[in-house]
């Protein structure tokens, strides 16, 4: 844990500090408030969280995952630059393997440009390994997808 910040879910009021959060770091999806409102509501049987770390009133970021039948992704981890370095990326994935595992997810898999060496080291540092890797997956800028994975049981 960290001083001062707290994972929970997120609200409609977070939803201005995730847009925040978002423009700020190229490397986000960038999917906008229409499908983040979208997330807040669910979207039939897939089974979505949207969760956010806020320090105070701050949003320091946040992340997406979903789950279908025993299976996770981790869609997207955005952490605020201000915030980073500080352990906020590993807090919310540890209360997304905790949320997946929860749910009934035996593994959780997710997607990492090949250039985003930290993100891939955090991961590591998670437990996720390697597992295939996607060439020219991403656009502004053209990198490959590394494929990382782990067990969650």
């Amino acid at each position: 844990m960290i001083a001062g910040v707290v994972v929970r879910r997120a609200g409609a009021g977070d939803i201005e500090g995730i847009l925040r959060v978002e423009r700020g770091a190229s490397e986000a999806p960038q999917w906008g408030e229409a499908r983040y409102r979208e997330m807040l509501q669910g979207e039939g049987s897939l089974q979505r969280e949207l969760l956010v770390a806020v320090e105070g009133e701050r949003l320091a970021g946040f992340a997406v995952a979903s789950v279908v039948l025993d299976e996770a992704e981790l869609e997207s981890v955005v952490v605020d630059a201000e915030f980073r370095r500080r352990g906020v990326g590993r807090l919310l994935c540890e209360a997304v393997l905790g949320w997946a595992r929860e749910r009934g997810a035996t593994q959780i898999r997710l997607e990492v440009r090949a250039a985003n060496h930290a993100a891939q080291g955090l991961y590591r540092g998670l437990g996720f390994q390697v597992n295939g890797l996607r060439r020219g997956y991403y656009r502004g800028p053209v990198d490959d997808a590394v494929l990382m994975a782990v067990s969650l049981t």
